[in-house]
């Protein structure tokens, strides 16, 4: 039997959530069944890694994130040659703004069978109502032109289940990994104080048992709540000043982004330059999670983090807040704490409880690592986007 030809599309070729699950899937999916090729707007990462597993994957696409009418009118009929010439059995689209031309483009081409992931819903950013309600249009025409649309989370299914013509055909697939191998504990924090001089000082500064090591693996870009962090980061470490002042909290961000600049002036007016560490992009950087203490995400917005499967399955446990999909992954005082976004205060007083309660952050990192390899399975997401590829 001829495979099924499945044609990727992701508009950016980073290493982000949404690159981590069109790799995971390309690289899964049985050869035998299925010839796999990616196509996103630029060489990167994510190509190169594809290309590196033996998978076919181009960064030759005319398009980038941000809005260029003469470049995006370019990509489109890009795309329409492209597929009229592949003529894949399925075309995959992520990511909201290939996801719509890519929708349009294999309708015209006559693409039997178009699926859309969606990764998160760019109208839960801060935006002016216009701009949101505009931003929804466009996801509806996008859902409403595919065949099927996979939300990555119940909460993310809910927001659009209401829609008109499309709230049918919306199936949820949560993210999966595996269990790969990380580092150690120790082996984690040595080679990260090998990456950073400054961080080396900080941790050889206090004794082990004294040192508390909070991280974050995210982008640099507002809506993962960088600043609310940063700020119960410095009400966390007054509070100990205060009351334990043997405990010495550190903060490393793994991540690069347009807000790097503004994040670390904000630090500087904080007075935490001696405490929170920017490491900047880390290729591997799941690798080094089993460092932290405790792993904090304060996002504003949120589909369903690969980061806090990664926490899970390092038995790190989690303080986040509970937007999106992440109340899917942890339970609140079972797994970590969740607390509400835009709430430093709130932030500050989960860290502080982990901090001064070793058995219970203890007893939340094991108990997330059980979740994680139980309901968070790259296995299982793989099967179920065969299935929609197939539509069953």
């Amino acid at each position: 039997m001829k495979p099924t030809s499945v044609l990727i599309l992701i508009t950016k070729s980073v290493w982000g959530g949404a690159q981590r699950y069109v790799y995971d899937v390309a690289t899964r999916l049985p050869k035998d069944r299925f010839k796999v090729e990616v196509l996103s707007g630029q060489e990167g990462p994510l190509i190169t890694r594809l290309m590196e597993a033996g998978i076919s994957a181009h960064g030759s696409l005319a398009i980038g994130r941000d809005i260029n009418l003469a470049q995006d009118v370019k990509a489109f009929f890009q795309l329409i040659s492209l597929l009229r010439d592949k003529r894949p059995d399925v075309l995959h689209v992520n990511s909201s703004k290939i996801g719509g031309l890519g929708a349009l483009a294999g309708r015209l081409a006559r693409v039997k069978r178009i699926v859309f992931t969606a990764h998160g819903w760019a109208f839960n950013e801060e935006r002016s109502l216009l701009a949101r309600l505009f931003i929804m249009f466009l996801y509806w025409v996008t859902m409403a032109l595919s065949h099927e649309t996979v939300a990555v989370s119940h909460a993310a299914k809910r927001q659009v289940a209401g829609w008109p013509l499309v709230g049918k055909k919306i199936r949820v697939i949560h993210n999966g990994i595996s269990r790969e191998t990380v580092f150690s504990r120790s082996n984690a924090r040595l080679e990260l104080v090998r990456m950073s001089p400054d961080l080396k000082k900080a941790v050889d500064s206090v004794s082990e048992s004294n040192l508390i090591w909070i991280g974050t693996v995210a982008e640099l870009h507002h809506i993962k709540g960088y600043a609310y962090a940063l700020r119960a980061i410095a009400d966390c470490i007054e509070s100990l000043k205060r009351n334990n002042p043997g405990k010495r909290v550190i903060y490393t961000i793994f991540g690069a982004g347009e807000e790097r600049e503004r994040l670390q002036a904000l630090v500087s007016g904080l007075g935490l330059a001696d405490s929170v560490f920017f490491m900047g992009h880390v290729p591997g950087a799941a690798e080094y999670v089993s460092a932290f203490d405790i792993f904090l995400l304060a996002s504003l917005s949120e589909g369903l983090a690969y980061v806090l499967l990664e926490a899970g399955a390092s038995a790190v446990p989690v303080v986040a807040t509970a937007v999106g999909g992440i109340p899917e992954v942890v339970d609140d005082m079972g797994s970590g704490i969740l607390v509400q976004p835009k709430n430093a205060r709130e932030l500050a007083h989960a860290l502080l409880f982990m901090v001064e309660h070793p058995a219970d952050r203890k007893r939340y990192g094991l108990a997330l690592k059980e979740k994680i390899s139980k309901q968070f399975s790259v296995e299982e997401m793989v099967n179920k986007t065969e299935e929609a590829y197939l539509n069953k």
